[in-house]
Formats: C-alpha cells, sequence, structure tokens
C-alpha cells in the first residue's frame, strides 16, 4: 500500500494539488473569469518575469486577432479577446478549472504540466509550416494515458508576431483541451486555432 501511495503521489502530485486550489476557490465563492467573458481568453505567465503586455503594437494586434474570431455569443457586438497576466494561484487555477484558451507559457511552468492531458497537440502546425523544433524537445512529450509522443506547445522564438508585442523569445504557445460539452467553451477554442494560424503565417511571410 505504501508503495502504492509513493507512486500515485510521484504520477500525480501536481493534480492533487490544482484540484485543492480549485476546491478552495469555489468553497470559499472567490470571484475569477470563467473564460466566458470574451470571445477568446489568453492567460501569459509573469511569476518572475517583469513584462506586461501593453502599448500601440499590442493593441493594434489585439485588435486584428479580434477582427479574425468567431461571435461566440452570436450577440453580433463587437467581438472581444482578453489577455490576462497569470501569477500565484491563478496560475493553479487555470490547470485546475481550465479558463484560457491560449496560455502562453515559460518552460519552468510547461515543463510542470505538460505530461498532464491538458493541452491540445499541435503536430499539425510544425508540418503546415514547417517549423524546426530539433532544439525544443521538451515541447514534445507523451502525456499520462497517452502511447504516442505528439508536440502540446510551440516556441514563441518562432512567432515574430508574439516578439513585436513584447513576449519574451523563451516563452512556449500551447492551446488547452476544450471543455467539450460547452458549446462556447469549444468555439472559443476555436478561436485560438484561427489566432494560432494567424500568427504562424505571419512569421512565414517574414522568412
Amino acid at each position: 500500500m505504501r508503495k502504492k501511495m509513493e507512486n500515485f503521489w510521484y504520477y500525480h502530485k501536481f493534480k492533487v494539488i490544482v484540484a485543492i486550489f480549485a476546491i478552495v476557490f469555489i468553497i470559499l465563492g472567490w470571484n475569477f473569469n470563467d473564460g466566458e467573458v470574451s470571445d477568446l481568453e489568453i492567460g501569459y505567465v509573469i511569476e518572475n518575469h517583469n513584462f506586461i503586455l501593453e502599448g500601440e503594437k499590442f493593441e493594434e494586434v489585439k485588435a486584428e486577432f479580434e477582427s479574425l474570431i468567431h461571435d461566440v455569443d452570436g450577440d453580433g457586438e463587437n467581438k472581444d479577446v482578453l489577455f490576462t497576466a497569470l501569477m500565484g494561484q491563478r496560475i493553479e487555477l487555470e490547470f485546475g478549472i481550465g479558463i484560457s484558451h491560449i496560455l502562453l507559457l515559460d518552460k519552468e511552468i510547461l515543463s510542470v504540466f505538460i505530461d498532464n492531458p491538458f493541452f491540445e497537440p499541435l503536430d499539425r502546425y510544425v508540418e503546415k509550416y514547417n517549423i524546426d523544433i530539433s532544439d525544443f524537445p521538451e515541447v514534445r512529450t507523451v502525456p499520462y494515458g497517452t502511447t504516442e509522443p505528439k508536440v502540446y506547445a510551440l516556441p514563441v522564438k518562432e512567432m515574430p508576431l508574439l516578439l513585436d508585442i513584447g513576449l519574451p523569445e523563451d516563452f512556449y504557445f500551447t492551446i488547452r483541451f476544450p471543455k467539450e460539452k460547452e458549446k462556447g467553451d469549444v468555439m472559443r477554442v476555436e478561436n485560438a486555432h484561427i489566432v494560432l494560424d494567424y500568427i504562424l503565417d505571419d512569421g512565414q511571410k517574414r522568412k
């Protein structure tokens, strides 16, 4: 029994910690954005980093994203892309509940969570845009419950558009799995893929 407990903790400790944080947030009734106040939410880690996404170029890129994505609620009003800075318990909450649809992560956070079945595979973008990931072995893994290695993150270093708005080049672009039973969340994750295609197409045009 002790051996089983040790193995369980080794393989699932991060999921347990995240679940505890999520339960605490829910029980205490703390307010947080559930990812449904915008047509796409992009979370970016600022824990231990000294940057913030703002300025004229950032606003231009944000507006371009908003012009491309679907109007999820179908109300005909302006489409909205929300950028959310992530630090502290907000990071744990992201992986416990799933709020942002795009997550821009540093290597430390990526390495903690990439082995969990949380991110969508992005292999098709590697092939479509001929992205060289040979120097980034950390983006490919076999998450728990799967048997085939796939790419679950893309280096921001290969995305000049994101570098232009101030994102560090050692960050990674990920898309979380949609909540299949929630139509709005599925559409918002579709918007995440639209944005990724736009970013990578821009990078191709600059080469």
